[in-house]
């Protein structure tokens, strides 16, 4: 099959080094180019602090540039946050910074303070309104060398004064408007271990900015503890976060968490009666087995309706006497609802490392088994006949490629269906379309959803 040849062909050229492609180290490490505005704030930063300097990247998070530009105090114009390190060898300079510039009446940047950050690296950096008078503040994590736990600093910039207002620790840090008061609060989550028994606990916390008076009978804000709940036990590490809604519309905060077999489960933080709540803490004994799955099942908005679906996984038709790496999957997709059920909304077959669900039609459901192509990588769509490993109706395969590579496909007999960036999904149907459970193109169409990492 032409396909299959330009697969392997591809295959060959990179192992063998057959490309005109070049690539290194320095080029794959380089920084990006910076645009005109960047230029200039780098510019206002060397001629205050000199130019032995290394930027720090954010790892997570929306913002990724180390050159963080937003309007951070309410006033006409944006601010610009850098995050470096000193490159010199005086002991004095050690350790990350973050240095606020703005624009002076004419126009140009200048530095206004620097600031020693709590880490060696930028976790995530955030801007948002928080607090009762709904004021902008800056929080940015830091990687530590200490082990999970990161260091949150929030930051706000007042009357020409950038300061330091708060701290905290954390494992996930996430904004929301939790309580749904019109503004946002900060929700973290952090492992402690007790040092004598060697038990590690988890808690939810909730922080507010809260306005404190002054000596001068002004108000400073400041970031304060509002109220904290417990976690799951037997959680090694969180894996990630999601902000999202629950069926009823609170806002709430979806946390995936690694279990110290490997297994993922979900735990949902949301506010209720005034406080927060975890059901599955609650009703753990019944909501984590019904949750729990293996690593790389993450939770997901999949429709993007701003319902989050959490995951459960079974060993699709054929499948289940498999020894587990052998498995292939089928994902039930469900949401939370009141009084501590998990309802199911789809089902169908989850493509973990090609980021794609497929929605299984009701008439497929214990009639169709998935096994992958071990020459081009595709997933192909089997009617189960009882045998894994006995002769069986191909029904549909699916394969997802670079845009360079669809022609390719298209030319035999696939069709596109979504694209994504650099990545083309494409489907191949029989031409034969006796078989009721083969699907139509807009049936594929309607059901294939890509997820988004």
């Amino acid at each position: 099959m032409r396909i299959r040849a330009a697969l392997c062909c591809a295959a060959a050229a990179v192992l063998t080094g057959c490309t005109t492609m070049s690539f290194s180290v320095d080029n794959l490490l380089a920084a990006p180019k910076l645009t005109a505005e960047q230029s200039e704030i780098h510019e206002a930063l060397i001629a205050a602090v000199g130019n032995n300097l290394t930027l720090k990247y954010p790892k997570n998070g929306l913002n990724r540039s180390a050159y963080v530009v937003a309007n951070i105090d309410d006033e006409p114009g944006d601010e610009a946050l850098v995050f470096y390190e000193y490159t010199g060898s005086d002991p004095a300079d050690d350790g990350l910074r973050v240095n606020l510039l703005d624009k002076d009446e004419s126009g140009n940047w200048r530095s206004v303070k620097e600031i020693a950050g709590a880490g060696t690296e930028v976790d995530k950096v955030i801007i948002t309104r928080m607090g009762t008078d709904n004021k902008l503040n800056v929080l940015v994590g830091y990687q530590t060398l200490s082990g999970e736990e990161k260091a949150l600093e929030v930051y706000s910039y007042r009357s020409g004064d950038f300061k330091r207002i708060g701290t905290s620790s954390y494992s996930i840090l996430e904004t929301l408007d939790i309580n749904s008061d019109g503004s946002n609060e900060l929700v973290t989550i952090r492992r402690q271990t007790n040092t004598e028994s060697g038990l590690t606990t988890s808690t939810a916390s909730l922080l507010v900015m809260t306005n404190v008076p002054d000596e001068n009978g002004d108000y400073t804000q400041e970031v304060a503890l509002n109220q904290s709940i417990d976690m799951c036990d037997n959680v090694s590490s969180y894996a990630r976060a999601l902000t999202g809604r629950l069926a009823d519309g609170r806002n709430a905060l979806y946390v995936d968490a690694v279990a110290a077999d490997g297994q993922l489960h979900t735990e949902i933080v949301y506010y209720r009666y005034s406080a927060l709540q975890n059901p599955m803490q609650i009703r753990s004994e019944k909501l984590i087995p019904e949750c729990t799955r293996p690593a790389g099942y993450y939770c997901a908005d999949i429709d993007r309706d701003g319902i989050i679906e959490i995951p459960s996984t079974r060993p699709l038709a054929g499948y289940e006497n498999s020894p587990p790496e052998e498995q292939q999957l089928l994902t039930s997709w469900t949401r939370y609802k009141d009084f501590y059920e998990l309802e199911e909304v789809y089902s169908g077959y989850y493509a973990v490392s090609d980021g794609y669900a497929l929605i299984f039609p009701s008439r497929w459901a214990d009639q169709v088994t998935v096994k992958k192509d071990p020459v081009t990588g595709e997933t192909v769509f089997y009617k189960f006949s009882g045998d894994i490993n006995a002769e069986m109706t191909e029904l549909m395969r699916i394969a997802v490629v670079s845009k360079t590579q669809a022609e390719e496909f298209t030319y035999s007999g696939y069709q596109v269906i979504t694209s994504v960036g650099q990545l083309d999904y494409l489907v191949q149907l029989p031409t034969n379309k006796r078989e009721q459970l083969i699907l139509t193109i807009d049936e594929v169409t309607n059901n294939l959803y890509v997820i988004e990492s």
